[in-house]
């Protein structure tokens, strides 16, 4: 498994920093942020090409591969499914 290496500033001067104060995770390796963050990192710059699926819950980054699926930081993992009108 690969993990993200997750951005942190050095010196900033910012009086609040969203990246600082840990609550904005972002790859530094594969590009990749918060809800379009997969299982585990690509180990490539991807976010151009892949960030909206991630998102959207179409696929993820599992065992070295592309697969079809959700990501846990997806927000689709959380998304309850909707009942058909009748």
């Amino acid at each position: 498994m690969t993990s993200h290496v997750y951005l942190k500033h050095k010196n900033c001067l910012l009086n609040y920093c969203p990246i600082c104060d840990g609550r904005l995770a972002e790859c530094t390796v594969c590009g990749l942020v918060e809800g379009a963050l997969t299982s585990e990192c690509p180990g490539v710059q991807c976010f151009m090409e892949k960030s909206d699926d991630v998102y959207q819950g179409k696929i993820d980054y599992v065992n070295g591969a592309w697969v079809k699926g959700t990501s846990p930081h997806s927000p689709a993992a959380y998304a309850k499914p909707r009942k058909p009108k009748a």
